[in-house]
């Protein structure tokens, strides 16, 4: 007797068909899990001023202001603001970033900004905008600095990068840029991230002033906005979807091997 190949293959292909469809739609579920992204565009916040560990938080994460020159409960002054970009009187000396209608967030007199998740998970910095703050408008079109990005690793380890400042527009006022982090910041698991600026000293550093002894003293300064901040699921989260995914297929086997007796 003479068996042809289609008896055999033909009844269990519409098996083998959803078989293969719902692994495609598990492996495309695990793919996706860790591109669960916000962004923190300061939108749904009213503009304020911040002085050393004053907070602000949208999209479950929380900013912190941080006074560089100040410790404990010693606060010197503002060294953050959240401005809405339409109001000309914000920065009425100039030195604000001139191209963007926003809100958005300024660290002021060599202040930092730190960024948390309220939850206290992982998370990745994929992207963002940033510009220098001058200390006043006018200014010779040149980078004056950069803006120095400080995360935190889960085991407490530290991973550093660095944006040079965009340049300036033709009022001689700063403007923003857009950055997207290399992979191997932009998805670094931080459990922290600490945001500041420097100022290029001229000999080919960049430095932030120590003391009131430094004349560059409160002019490094930066604006931030669109942060795109990516959470990184617990690895309990992915283990439920491995289990689901498994589940699924011993079950497809099992209607398979039935099928197959009958």
């Amino acid at each position: 007797m003479t068996i042809h190949p289609t008896s055999c293959v033909s009844p269990a292909q519409p098996g083998l068909n959803k078989l293969v469809l719902g692994v495609a739609t598990a492996l495309a579920l695990l793919g996706s899990t860790p591109a669960m992204a916000s962004v923190v565009n300061f939108e749904s916040l009213s503009p304020d001023f911040y002085t050393d560990g004053q907070t602000l938080g949208e999209a479950g994460y929380t900013l912190q202001a941080v006074d560089n020159h100040v410790s404990g409960n010693d606060n010197s002054g503002g060294v953050g603001m959240l401005v809405n970009g339409m109001d000309p009187t914000t920065c009425w000396l100039g030195g604000c970033p001139t191209n963007n209608t926003t809100h958005f967030y300024l660290g002021l007199n060599d202040g930092s900004v730190t960024i948390k998740k309220d939850d206290g998970g992982r998370f990745n910095l994929r992207s963002l905008d940033f510009g220098f703050v001058a200390p006043r408008g006018g200014l010779p079109n040149y980078s004056y600095g950069r803006l120095l990005l400080n995360g935190t690793l889960e085991n407490g380890s530290t991973l550093g990068y660095a944006l040079d400042f965009p340049g300036l527009d033709s009022s001689g006022n700063p403007v923003f840029g857009t950055a997207t982090l290399p992979t191997g910041f932009g998805y670094a698991e931080l459990t922290g991230l600490t945001i500041r600026a420097c100022l290029f000293d001229g000999i080919g550093g960049c430095t932030v002033a120590a003391d009131i002894s430094d004349p560059s003293i409160y002019q490094a300064q930066f604006a931030i906005d669109n942060l795109a901040l990516a959470e990184v699921p617990e690895p309990g989260s992915l283990a439920l979807i491995g289990l689901g995914m498994g589940a699924f297929l011993a079950r497809r086997r099992k209607s398979a091997a039935s099928s197959n007796n009958i």
